[in-house]
């Protein structure tokens, strides 16, 4: 599991989060997606990569 460095809400609608995953920054590109999981049997949620 990587590690959420930073969170701070933008609106009510949107969180801007900072993620420690060295692996995944190496080759992740904008439009992608991300699995999000609370813990190892947690509910998976995508999220796009901006930026």
């Amino acid at each position: 599991m990587y590690k959420i460095v930073r969170k701070r809400e933008l609106n009510p609608y949107v969180t801007w989060m900072d993620i420690e995953a060295p692996l995944i920054a190496r080759k992740a590109r904008a439009g992608q997606f991300i699995i999000l999981r609370v813990n190892e049997t947690g509910e998976r949620i995508p999220l796009t990569i901006a930026g």
